[in-house]
């Protein structure tokens, strides 16, 4: 029997499917550079886990470690070709 919490974690899975790379891009960005809360993580792991499905463990890796002039992170959209 599944919990609520893996209910809502399979419904959060298949909303996120649905978005298109621009639109999950642009949510993960959302989160770049705010104060970090339990909320915040919790959605930046439903992001990536997401990302990590549509850009295969290498590209994903790749991107995770990739930082720009400044250190900051990235827009994943850059990985998607």
């Amino acid at each position: 029997m599944n919990t609520v919490r893996e209910q809502a974690n399979a419904k959060v899975a298949e909303m996120a499917a649905k978005l298109s790379d621009e639109a999950l891009c642009l949510a993960w960005m959302g989160t770049e550079g705010k104060p970090v809360t339990e909320e915040s993580a919790i959605v930046r792991g439903w992001v990536m886990d997401e990302l990590n499905k549509r850009l295969g463990d290498d590209l994903f890796d790749e991107w995770l470690v990739d930082v720009d002039d400044n250190g900051d992170g990235v827009n994943p959209l850059a990985y998607f070709a």
